[in-house]
């Protein structure tokens, strides 16, 4: 899975400040829809591009309300 986290920030230019984010959105993004996380994270970086930005902008917006200490 850290591959393709690091295949979507790059994809969809998530920061490393907004990175820490990611696996716990993925996760629970999953788990609303019944997904696993991997396959939610290979649908938004590698085959469907409104999720991804969809789900970077996500990143984005929660990453500015929990900033890594």
């Amino acid at each position: 899975m850290t591959a393709d986290l690091i295949a979507f920030a790059a994809r969809f230019n998530i920061k490393p400040s907004e990175a820490h984010v990611l696996p716990a959105l993925f996760e629970r993004s999953a788990s609303k829809v019944g997904m696993a996380p991997r396959a939610l994270l290979a649908e938004a970086t590698y085959r469907n591009n409104k999720l991804g930005h969809y789900m970077a902008e996500c990143a984005r917006k929660v990453a500015l309300e929990c900033p890594r200490e």
